[in-house]
C-alpha cells in the first residue's frame, strides 16, 4: 500500500468519525404501557390533545397508552413526576406554555425542575391563538380603536384572566407593553370565571384560549375584536390579527411531547416519529380542528429551540409586568 493510498483511507476513516451521528429509531420500544402524564385537570386542551394522541399512538405500538392527569401548581406537579421518572420513554408529558416558558420565570426559585436539564424535548404538539373579545358596551370595532379608548381612559378598562401568571393574564401584559397602554388586570379562579366576569360587565374584555372564545363570540354574547397569531387563524377567518396593528405581537398557548433528559436519543427518535405520524393522521388533525388547535410536528432540535425562544420571551413579560403566582 502506498503511502498516498494510505493517506486516502486515513482521510475516510477521519471523515467517517467527525460526521454527526444521527439516532435510531428504537425497533424495541416500547415494551410496556406508556403512562402519558397531563400535568391539568381533566377536560382541559391539553388533557383533550392527550387522549386524541393516545388511541393512535397505541395503534402504533402496539402497547397501551394511559392518559394521567397529575395537576397542581400551574403544571409543574406533573411535570415533575415526569422529570424525576425512568428513562426509558415508557412515562412522557404533555408540556404546556405555562409549564415549560412561563413558570420557570413565574416561581423562580421554587420551580421544582429545569426545563432544559431535566427533559427531553421530543415534539412540538399543537397551538392555538388567543382571542381579544370584549364586553358589547365597550366601544371600540378595532384594534387602533381599542388604544385609543384605553389611553383616553386611563385606569378604567379592565381584563380578565384565568389567573395570576396564566396564558391569558400574560397576553393582556404584553398588549400593555407593546402597545403602550395600561389596562388593569383582574384574575379570576379560571378561565369559566375570567369569561364570566367579562359578559357580567365585572371586566371588560379578555385574551381567551380560541375554542373556548369562538362559542361566546358567534352567539354575541361577546365581542370578537382579534386574533393573537401572526396570520388569521383558520378557525376564524373573518377576524383581523392584533399584529396587523401591533406589529410582532404574538400569543396563544402551545403544547409539547416531553420526556426525561436521560432517555435514549433512539427512544426519543421513535417517539418523535410516531407523533409525527400520529399528527399527520386525518382522525387526529380532524379533533384537533375541533379543539380549535393546529397540530406542529417536527424534530427534536425544533423543539428544544421553540421551548427556549418562549421561555426568553415570557420571562421579559412576566419581568416587566411582575406579575406573581396566586
Amino acid at each position: 500500500m502506498t503511502w498516498m493510498t494510505r493517506l486516502a483511507v486515513c482521510l475516510v476513516l477521519l471523515s467517517s468519525a467527525a460526521a454527526p451521528v444521527v439516532a435510531q429509531p428504537a425497533a424495541d420500544f416500547p415494551t410496556r404501557r406508556i403512562t402519558f402524564v397531563v400535568p391539568f385537570t381533566p377536560g382541559g386542551a391539553g388533557d383533550l390533545i392527550a387522549r386524541a394522541l393516545a388511541p393512535r399512538l397505541a395503534a402504533l405500538w402496539g402497547q397501551s397508552v394511559v392518559v394521567e392527569n397529575r395537576a397542581g401548581a400551574g403544571g409543574n406537579v406533573g411535570s415533575r413526576t415526569v422529570a424525576v421518572a425512568a428513562p426509558d420513554g415508557h412515562t412522557i408529558l404533555i408540556g404546556s406554555t405555562s409549564s415549560h416558558a412561563i413558570n420557570p420565570s413565574l416561581y423562580r426559585e421554587k420551580m421544582p425542575y429545569d426545563v432544559q436539564r431535566d427533559f427531553a424535548h421530543v415534539v412540538m404538539v399543537a397551538n392555538s391563538p388567543h382571542i381579544l373579545m370584549m364586553h358589547p358596551s365597550l366601544p371600540a370595532t378595532s384594534i387602533p380603536e381599542l388604544i385609543a379608548y384605553v389611553r383616553a381612559n386611563p385606569g378604567q378598562v379592565h381584563f380578565s384572566s384565568g389567573g395570576n401568571g396564566t396564558s391569558t393574564h400574560l397576553a393582556g401584559e404584553l398588549f400593555n407593553s407593546m402597545a403602550g397602554v395600561r389596562m388593569v388586570h383582574v384574575p379570576f379562579r379560571g378561565a369559566p370565571e375570567a369569561v364570566a366576569g367579562v359578559m357580567g360587565g365585572t371586566t371588560q374584555l379578555m385574551f381567551e384560549n380560541l375554542a373556548g372564545a369562538l362559542v361566546q363570540v358567534r352567539t354575541g354574547r361577546l365581542k370578537g375584536l382579534a386574533v393573537t397569531s401572526l396570520r388569521r387563524s383558520p378557525q376564524a377567518p373573518e377576524l383581523p390579527t392584533v399584529a396587523d396593528s401591533v406589529a410582532g405581537f404574538e400569543t396563544g398557548v402551545w403544547f409539547g411531547v416531553f420526556a426525561p433528559a436521560a432517555t435514549p436519543p433512539g427512544v426519543v427518535a421513535r417517539i418523535n416519529a410516531d407523533m409525527n405520524a400520529a399528527l399527520r393522521s386525518k382522525e387526529v388533525r380532524e379533533q384537533f380542528d375541533r379543539l380549535g388547535m393546529e397540530p406542529m410536528g417536527g424534530t427534536s432540535a425544533d423543539a428544544t429551540a421553540f421551548v427556549r425562544a418562549e421561555t426568553v420571551k415570557w420571562a421579559k413579560v412576566v419581568a416587566a409586568s411582575n406579575a406573581k403566582i396566586d
